[in-house]
């Protein structure tokens, strides 16, 4: 696999995924510091534009020691910030990671992840070699399941776990996968 930092940007028809340090710092605090994304994406809000920053330089350091991408998502027709997607926690081999996205809920319900989903996957297994990507979310969070359903992802096994959303209430989280067979012959995959 080569040196992650070369993977940027990526476009899509109508978005550009690029590194968070393109885009301008309060766009992204907005969807950090967003409670409920945060909840249904496994992690902490930001409180502070500051931890933000934080997350920016840090997101950037585990792309230089390719451990991690992280990109925004630009809509090119606006130059918006709409959102992040993420390709982390590989396996040792380098075969298996998990993918994180969030669209800013100003965004949501609009289709742009359902073009960066496919582009990002084709991507991860087309370019990267990966064999199989797995996402992890609350069992409540529809939207992102009827997402992954559509795109081919399958539900397995029972994942044990769960999250508390921002209301105080308990959901279990689910796992859905993708493998690159799957997709093998959709050309709408294909990087």
């Amino acid at each position: 696999m080569q040196s992650f930092e070369k993977y940027h940007p990526i476009m899509s028809v109508h978005y550009t995924m690029d590194w968070l340090t393109t885009f301008k710092i309060k766009d992204v605090f907005q969807l950090r510091a967003d409670q409920q994304i945060a909840a249904e994406s496994g992690r902490q809000f930001d409180q502070k534009i500051t931890d933000t920053a934080r997350y920016v330089n840090r997101s950037m350091r585990l792309v230089m020691s390719n451990n991690a991408l992280l990109y925004g998502i630009k809509d090119r027709s606006t130059n918006d910030f709409l959102g992040s997607f993420c390709i982390w926690n590989f396996s040792e081999k380098k075969t298996v990671a998990q993918i994180r996205f969030e669209t800013l809920a100003a965004y949501q319900g609009q289709g742009i992840m359902s073009e960066v989903l496919k582009r990002m996957i084709g991507f991860a297994f087309f370019e990267l070699g990966l064999k199989r990507v797995y996402v992890i979310l609350p069992a409540s969070n529809d939207r992102a399941a009827k997402l992954l359903t559509a795109n081919f992802f399958t539900q397995v096994g029972d994942y044990r776990h769960e999250r508390t959303l921002p209301d105080g209430s308990k959901v279990p989280l689910v796992r859905y996968e993708l493998t690159a067979e799957a997709v093998a012959d959709k050309d709408d995959f294909h990087f």
